[in-house]
């Protein structure tokens, strides 16, 4: 479990590296980062969701007939990433002249040319269709790990998805965060997208090398229906229950995410990355959250006790923070406090300088982060009762939070705000 934690760190790495670098190539595409950065997230999480639960599905399908295949199909998985990542990398640079050569203007009532809607969608068609394929395989890899790992102790279902989640998050928040400060910096995009690459290989190796050094037990390869029980009668209930929950999980989690990049930008200023450092942080409290959640859950049980305790905390911390947050008055009071390191040049300084920035933002972000981490693990908990199901009712989840995610980012964005 160990080693299959560390080779998903990595993924989750190259998942980040990916998106950052995405929003800055598609940018050329678009001519507005805005649009790009909205597109290349609608399109990563749809990407994510759908891949999760069709891979879902099709994992339980996969494992009744050859569970100790799994393992072998997340290898594969993560090298068709790597080699679709490549391919990415090497068309980005040419989108720029594509989208320019199919581009057709009309004038507004200004009387300004602009972009025809023809055009903005020939462009988003684009898009969709370089990165819809990489996305797909990228929200397959949870699903199909899930199916691994959760068989006959559905019951140990938190603690092992939390931490799954936990460490590909934590090496999103990694990946995020040296994305923007260290590797573009350093190589650029291009540059910048083979360590990604690089990331997927290394983790397709990894579980490939762990699956051909798996344990094939005699009962594991045996007919997995002689030892599945049946879902009880009331699953669906349950499942559709727990499902709407995480929409609405996911709605506010990512609805507030929109309100803090603007209540920050707004306060702070034109930062340098300030916006990769909130994401950090909001990633490094889910990585955190959803291993206590899994913890929680082993140690206490009653998954929807907790599940609602850490929407609470969710609510009231997310509210007391904005109401209290200065974060222009916490950055100068703390700047003040340190003239003789800011005034000193080399990595002491550009070390405080971002610990002066993270500090406000944990404050503000750093509980909520956490609650949101919860979500997923437990809500798991909540439903994988059922062997054979395990790998759907994991999906299902996936997207149905992915869902609520992508409506809460449109409404607080285009509707709320």
């Amino acid at each position: 479990m160990v080693r299959l934690c560390l080779l998903f760190f990595l993924s989750g790495a190259s998942g980040l590296i990916y998106q950052v670098v995405w929003v800055r190539e598609f940018g050329n595409v678009f001519g507005n980062t805005l649009y790009s950065a909205s597109l290349v997230v609608a399109v990563f999480m749809a990407g994510l969701g759908f891949g999760g639960y069709v891979a879902g599905r099709w994992a339980d399908r996969r494992y009744a007939a050859r569970p100790e295949s799994l393992l072998a199909t997340y290898g594969y998985f993560e090298l068709g990433i790597g080699v679709l990542g490549f391919l990415v990398s090497l068309l980005l640079p040419r989108l720029g002249a594509v989208a320019a050569a199919i581009s057709s203007y009309t004038q507004d009532a200004r009387g300004w040319y602009v972009l025809s809607p023809g055009s903005y969608l020939a462009r988003y068609a684009i898009a969709v269709a370089v990165l819809v394929p990489i996305t797909l395989l990228m929200g397959g890899t949870l699903t199909v790990l899930i199916r691994h790992v959760v068989r006959r102790d559905v019951e140990s279902a938190g603690r092992r998805i939390g931490a799954l989640y936990g460490a590909n998050t934590a090496g999103a928040a990694l990946g995020c965060f040296l994305t923007d400060y260290a590797f573009i910096p350093a190589g650029g995009l291009q540059a910048t997208q083979m360590i990604a690459v690089l990331l997927n290989l290394v983790a397709a190796a990894g579980a490939l090398r762990l699956a051909s050094r798996q344990s094939r037990a005699p009962d594991q390869a045996g007919a997995t229906a002689d030892r599945v029980q049946p879902a009880p009668s009331d699953s669906s209930r349950v499942v559709a229950l727990t499902g709407a929950a995480i929409v609405l999980s996911g709605f506010a989690a990512m609805g507030i995410e929109i309100v803090w990049f603007r209540h920050v930008n707004v306060l702070a200023g034109s930062l340098r990355s300030v916006l990769s450092l909130i994401l950090t942080v909001i990633l490094a409290g889910i990585w955190i959250g959803s291993i206590a959640g899994g913890f929680l859950h082993a140690r206490f049980g009653r998954p929807a006790m907790l599940y609602m305790l850490a929407q609470g905390v969710f609510v009231i911390s997310t509210l007391t923070g904005l109401a209290t947050a200065d974060f222009g008055r916490d950055l100068a009071e703390q700047t003040a406090a340190y003239p003789a390191y800011l005034a000193s040049s080399g990595w002491r300084r550009d070390a405080l300088e971002l610990w002066l920035v993270v500090r406000p933002l944990l404050r503000e972000l750093g509980i909520p982060a956490l609650a949101m981490g919860f979500a997923y693990p437990l809500a798991n908990a909540c439903i994988q009762d059922a062997e054979r199901v395990v790998g759907r009712r994991a999906g299902l989840l996936y997207l149905a939070n992915t869902v609520g995610a992508l409506a809460g980012a449109l409404a607080a964005g285009f509707v709320l705000l």
